[in-house]
């Protein structure tokens, strides 16, 4: 609670004084109040103590986020079903199919003999690990399956009939927009209100307030070799066309709208589009001033 209450106290002054200087101030009650970033409704100090305003972890916490700044319990816990939650199976699947030993286990089905039984699977250091789930299982085609599999044991059979499939079901787009949203929430947390309170961020917010509506073209650059703990923000200055503010989150590059001259997303996305290789290969030397990445919301241009 302490903490909340600090952030709020450290936020709201900030926020008055960038809407005084937008000429809002004679619109402005007397008590001081907190916008959500991501929806701008604005709440009274009270609201922290009846919980709503919470902290938000960015990334999200299954993605390797912390606490970083305070959304709306609305935005928050939507935000959940809404992007996060694809993002985070999206996650665990690039994982799995880089065989990387996470201690996640997916769903799955192995099969011996086409005969199946449904569990999970997950990688160790000493490989493929796959178990059932007796309860998701028919117990005469569960007998039938290891029946099977202890007779290629019992032969010494090293190329038996056996394979498996791994389940995972997301939405591409709306994980997209999870690692979209953490970095608009982090950018806000770096620059402040005045970065978001302006009219080529509109779009960023109707799209997290609309989720089953296409409204950002759901573009990133995908680096895997980066350190899943990489976190930057950078104000790009070159390439020219891709003027931008760069949020580096693990292997994602998310590109927002410039600070200064900023162009719209379409127009960010389209020069993406130019640099693309024939092969469709995308590489990009990013030249520009890096700023601090944010503990707590900084506000660093309020």
């Amino acid at each position: 609670m302490d903490k909340r209450l600090r952030w709020f106290d450290e936020g709201a002054p900030k926020l008055r004084q960038v809407l005084e200087r937008l000429g809002l101030g004679a619109e402005l009650p007397d008590e001081e109040f907190y916008a959500c970033p991501c929806c701008l409704v604005a709440y009274p100090r009270a609201a922290v103590t009846a919980g709503l305003l919470t902290i938000e972890d960015v990334p999200p916490k299954s993605l390797g986020g912390r606490p970083l700044l305070l959304t709306c319990k609305r935005c928050n816990n939507t935000a959940g079903s809404d992007f996060d939650s694809h993002a985070a199976i999206r996650a665990s699947s690039d994982a799995f199919m880089r065989r990387q030993v996470t201690g996640r286990a997916l769903p799955a089905t192995a099969y011996v003999d086409g005969i199946p039984l449904r569990g999970a699977a997950q990688w160790t250091e000493s490989g493929v690990q796959l178990f059932g789930v007796p309860e998701k299982n028919d117990p005469k085609v569960q007998a039938a399956h290891f029946e099977a599999l202890d007779a290629y044991a019992e032969r010494g059979d090293r190329d038996p009939d056996f394979s498996f499939t791994v389940h995972t079901r997301f939405d591409e787009s709306r994980a997209r927009v999870s690692w979209i949203r953490a970095a608009y929430l982090a950018s806000f947390a770096a620059l402040g209100w005045s970065y978001i309170l302006r009219e080529v961020m509109d779009p960023f917010r109707n799209q997290l307030q609309q989720p089953g509506v296409s409204i950002l073209k759901t573009y990133l650059l995908r680096t895997p070799d980066v350190a899943a703990e990489e976190r930057r923000i950078m104000l790009v200055e070159r390439p020219a066309e891709l003027r931008c503010v760069a949020v580096i989150l693990g292997e994602h590059t998310i590109f927002l709208p410039s600070l200064f001259e900023p162009l719209p997303y379409e127009k960010l996305v389209e020069a993406l589009a130019m640099l693309r290789k024939s092969d469709d290969q995308l590489s990009i030397r990013l030249d520009g001033k890096a700023v601090p990445w944010p503990t707590r919301a900084m506000y660093f241009m309020d």
